[in-house]
């Protein structure tokens, strides 16, 4: 039949609801992988029957066969879609009233003859065909990569890798779509291989797995794999030792992987070769950043400048604190790493102040925006996200800010630098000037960056670079149960209330609450946000973060969003869109939600959190600003799949952000999660309030359990390898 509209497409067009007529049904529903099918096309389905209870009866998709609209009516739908760029609405009516049935023969055949159409005049002809050509290819892909079961997205990324060679690259080479095209991983490019009838000891497919392993490892955390570690993963792979063996020596010599000649057997490591420059440069970058150890002089002036800070704040230092300024002020490059309530705020507002009263450009910058805004905040001064500081640029990918365009700065300070990765770190490095200082400040104890690498970790482990580590914990903080307890957590205690801590009387901002089943702890989490909470002053939807290792279960950010919802916020207009997997999604008026990737056209960030002020059919309007600073942003299209509800989000997305109070589930359902610096990072994230909820069990194995998220990096042995050729010790 003909595909008459769309009712509902995600992005990658992997699932879609549309309006078929079809031949002996009339107009029908059907659901399944159309989205590389445009309205107006004819379309052979392959499928059965299903009875939706909400929707009624639909035809399930299993495959398609696409093929040209067959009458005049579809032929116009078709070209008015979009599908063709230079034929909108206008010009395929006139396209079509002029030649009818032969519209699409034309086009294909004869494109000149578009001439006769008035309105289109030779360059936009020219348009036309070209267009036309292209998405035949495209068709041709679509269909082939179809029937192996991959979206349209990829298969854009197919032709604008390949072009026309695409289809026999596919056919041919299967292997080089994991090896080239992003999203294609090695399991779907064996399974095409199998299907095409390639052997499996071909020595394309041990050089593809062993490419897929080291990409992998990176989206795991690592910046390599150990030879035997990738040898062993090659082997689950079905790929025998001593074949995986000869493509690693392949691969190493061609470049397409690294590893270093100098280290040999099972602990050599292999690299993508990119990741292994960001290493190297990281590594000598940070080294050539030192200076030798301040003379008397220097050190005195310091001191001056720290002491003016401190009177003109009206703040008085500890020694720990003021030692920590000192070296921040006395090196080119300093590390300061401590827990809630060591003051890492007070030393950063005076090292800000004292490098202002020296006339000195600051510019400071955290990983996320949240963050951001709080280091502003606490110290006056503008603060921006490290991709706006380097002026990322959204269309090439690329930072404007690197080793030729360099920052315009005598010092940059970064907060929150235990979520920076090796890749960033490295583009921040490209970006510093000669003689400009660098000061990372961060908690080396929560969650690791998301991407690649243990940068802060890794530096501080190197002890070859100046690092100041704030132990005490001061006054006004150690009253706080939330900061005790982050403490405990941090000695692998497990938290306990305020009402029950030994150490004596303090606020009472820290409550556990012991469910073992999962229901009743779904039950009392939703009862303490809805009811609780807001009886003690907290608005529920503004001051409340509920977080939760997961996104899957029960007790996952997806379950716990939908109940979230439904208690706080039950009857705002909706936005309804449903998934690759056919479930709805409503988006309310009110509803609190997520930004999930960063959208620099939109100027909105991944982890900025919103408030929906209109749903409409087709978007909402958002405002993701602070109270009182308004930042309104229509989303509509492809970036309402970037949107998510934000009741409920999980621990790694809270990194960097502060909430008024904070709610935790934990339970055995977590075990895999369950890790003592995820713990202490939802803790550490609440201001006023917190509360653990769940199962005991679970709740003691997460402070007690310590790593299983170690990750391969050799950042730090090169620090040492670098610190020992200079000679220059840290000071």
């Amino acid at each position: 039949g003909e595909l008459v509209r769309f009712v509902y497409c995600t992005d990658d067009g992997s699932f879609a609801v549309a309006r078929l007529r079809a031949e002996g049904h009339g107009e029908v529903t059907a659901v399944g992988p159309l989205g590389h099918v445009t309205a107006g096309q004819h379309v052979q389905l392959t499928g059965h029957w299903t009875d939706h209870p909400s929707f009624g009866r639909q035809f399930k998709v299993e495959s398609v066969v696409v093929e040209d609209p067959r009458t005049v009516r579809g032929i116009e739908r078709y070209l008015a879609s979009g599908a063709v760029k230079g034929l909108g609405r206008t010009f395929a009516r006139r396209v079509v009233d002029r030649f009818g049935a032969d519209t699409l023969r034309v086009i294909a055949e004869t494109p000149e003859r578009l001439l006769e159409v008035e309105g289109i005049g030779r360059k936009r002809m020219e348009q036309i065909r070209r267009q036309w050509s292209d998405s035949r290819v495209q068709r041709e892909v679509m269909a082939t990569l179809r029937g192996y079961g991959l979206g349209a997205a990829l298969a854009n990324r197919v032709v604008e890798r390949w072009g026309e060679r695409a289809p026999a690259i596919v056919a041919q080479q299967p292997y080089r779509l994991c090896a080239e095209i992003k999203g294609i991983g090695f399991r779907t490019a064996d399974r095409i291989a199998r299907q095409q009838g390639i052997p499996r000891d071909d020595p394309a497919r041990a050089e593809a797995a062993l490419i897929h392993l080291v990409r992998e490892a990176e989206s795991e955390g690592h910046c390599f794999l150990p030879q035997g570690e990738l040898l062993r993963r090659a082997g689950k792979l079905d790929i025998p030792a001593d074949r995986a063996t000869e493509a690693l020596d392949r691969l190493t010599t061609t470049g397409v992987l690294y590893a270093p000649a100098s280290i040999v057997g099972d602990h050599r490591p292999v690299y993508a070769p990119e990741l292994a420059m960001a290493e190297a440069f990281v590594a000598r970058r940070l080294t050539e950043l030192r200076r030798p150890p301040p003379d008397d002089r220097h050190l005195a002036a310091a001191r001056r400048r720290i002491a003016a800070a401190e009177a003109a704040l009206g703040l008085s230092l500890a020694g720990g604190q003021r030692a920590a300024v000192e070296l921040a002020r006395t090196h080119g490059l300093a590390v300061i790493t401590g827990g809630p309530g060591t003051g890492k705020t007070t030393i950063v507002r005076v090292l800000v102040h004292a490098a202002a009263q020296a006339d000195e450009r600051w510019l400071l910058a955290a990983p996320t925006g949240r963050a951001a805004k709080r280091l502003s905040e606490a110290t006056g001064h503008d603060a921006r996200t490290i991709h706006r500081l380097l002026e990322f640029n959204g269309r090439t990918g690329q930072f404007t800010r690197d080793l030729d365009h360099p920052l315009d700065a005598d010092g940059v300070l970064v907060d929150e630098a235990s979520m920076i990765d090796l890749r960033l770190m490295q583009s921040l490095l490209r970006a510093l000037p000669d003689g400009c200082s660098l000061v990372l400040v961060g908690d080396a104890d929560q969650l690791p960056s998301v991407g690649a690498g243990r940068v802060l970790g890794d530096i501080i482990a190197s002890g070859e670079l100046p690092v100041a580590t704030l132990h005490e914990v001061y006054r006004q903080a150690a009253d706080s149960g939330i900061v005790r307890n982050a403490w405990r957590v941090n000695r692998g205690q497990p938290p306990i209330s305020a009402d029950r801590d030994p150490d004596g009387p303090g606020r009472q901002d820290f409550f556990v609450i012991p469910r073992r089943e999962i229901d009743k702890a779904r039950d009392t989490l939703l009862e303490v946000v809805t009811e609780r909470l807001p009886r003690h002053g907290f608005d529920a939807l503004a001051d409340v973060q509920v977080l939760t290792p997961m996104h899957s279960g029960p007790l996952g950010t997806q379950a716990l969003n939908r109940a979230l919802q439904a208690a706080l916020n039950p009857d705002g207009r909706a936005l309804v869109r449903t998934d690759h997997a056919g479930v709805e999604h409503r988006i309310r008026e009110g509803d609190r939600v997520l930004q999930l990737r960063n959208n620099y056209d939109l100027d909105i960030f991944n982890g900025d959190v919103g408030r929906v002020i209109e749903a409409g059919s087709t978007g909402i309007l958002v405002d993701f600003g602070p109270p009182g600073d308004r930042h309104e942003v229509a989303i509509t299209g492809e970036a309402l799949a970037d949107i998510d509800l934000a009741y409920a989000i999980s621990v790694h997305k809270s990194q960097g952000s502060e909430y008024p109070a904070v709610v935790l589930a934990l339970h055995r359902a977590h075990r895999i999660m369950l890790r003592r610096n995820l713990l202490y990072t939802a803790i550490t994230r609440a201001r006023r309030f917190a509360c653990v909820i769940g199962d005991p069990w679970a709740i003691a194995t997460a402070a007690r359990v310590q790593g299983g998220d170690e990750r391969w990096t050799r950042l730090a042995d090169q620090l040492r390898e670098r610190g020992q050729e200079w000679g220059i010790r840290p000071g």
